[in-house]
């Protein structure tokens, strides 16, 4: 397929920032896992750590993704500082959250192991599947030109993230008590979550076509995936009633996803012109991996804003 060069991206929004302050910022929000002390409900002691868990356990699918287009990018010698630091954080910190899931973290706000046959099951089917993306991961650590490598990790990217879905499914029904947190809740936290890992799958997409891997699939997946995220990002901002998704119930979260929407509007471009066969410079594949993970630290922020929200109405 003919590809045309794309220069630098153009978009006031991104222009507007520094690029060592994106770096940064990418960073940070890689860095900025589920740290935060949990809110707790005043007066309420039961609950253990149930917001949490739905969130840990979507970020696994957000992991896998992240995983994926952090060595993609590595391999292509694609901002190689971050994209390196991005790919050994996100691997470790997969097998942190699997390790809190079934054994409880109080740093987590996780409390107690897990007990639930059907959970306990869904984790060691991921299990299964993590294992060899894992050990793939760490070998592109080890030998970050290696193409194969790339290869491998997006043929058993998928098969990881079906299973994540699996599980975050199983914990946001097991976990949805009205005691401890509603329904609708979980619903907000579990697709504003997903937006993350929608975010680094996009990432990952753009990196694999523009590597020459899979690209054929990546071109369809990049396609259902933006579709995917527009219509859920709408959602989260205006409610969805049929489905019982109601508007952003604070303020802040409603700001949150407003700033998400900028940045989806300034990256936005850039996906159209992948997907109109464009070939993007060295200096945009950058942009494009760091602007997403930027977004998915705010989007990060918005599901922190989700949980606090939900115990507070307890």
């Amino acid at each position: 397929m003919h590809k045309n060069k794309v220069p630098a991206m153009k978009s006031p929004r991104i222009d507007a920032c520094n690029f060592k302050s994106l770096r940064v910022t990418a960073l940070a929000a890689a860095l900025a896992f589920a740290s935060a002390a949990p809110a707790i409900a005043a007066g309420f002691t039961e609950d253990v750590g149930s917001s949490e868990r739905v969130n840990l356990s979507g970020q696994l699918g957000t992991l896998s993704e992240r995983i994926t287009a952090a060595a993609c990018n590595l391999s292509a010698g694609i901002a190689t500082t971050e994209s390196q630091a991005v790919l050994k954080i996100s691997t470790n910190y997969f097998s942190r959250i699997n390790r809190a899931l079934l054994e409880g973290n109080r740093g987590f706000g996780i409390l107690g192991e897990e007990s639930r046959p059907r959970t306990l099951r869904a984790i060691e089917d991921l299990n299964a599947k993590w294992q060899p993306l894992q050990e793939m991961a760490n070998a592109t650590l080890a030998s970050a030109n290696d193409s194969a490598h790339v290869q491998s990790l997006a043929d058993q990217s998928d098969p990881v993230q079906a299973e994540a879905l699996i599980l975050v499914s199983e914990i946001t029904g097991q976990y949805a008590d009205p005691a401890i947190m509603q329904h609708a809740d979980a619903l907000l936290i579990e697709i504003a979550g997903r937006q993350r890992m929608l975010a680094n799958r996009m990432s990952k997409n753009v990196c694999l076509i523009a590597s020459d891997v899979n690209d054929d699939a990546a071109m369809q997946d990049l396609t259902k995936t933006i579709g995917l995220f527009e219509a859920s990002l709408d959602a989260l901002q205006n409610g969805m009633p049929s489905v019982g998704l109601r508007p952003p119930p604070t303020d802040r979260i409603a700001e949150g996803l407003n700033d998400v929407a900028a940045e989806w509007a300034a990256i936005k471009p850039v996906l159209d012109q992948t997907l109109a066969g464009e070939t993007l410079g060295a200096d945009v594949r950058a942009q494009v991996f760091l602007a997403f993970l930027g977004m998915e630290g705010r989007m990060n922020n918005v599901v922190h804003n989700y949980q606090k929200n939900s115990k507070q109405r307890l």
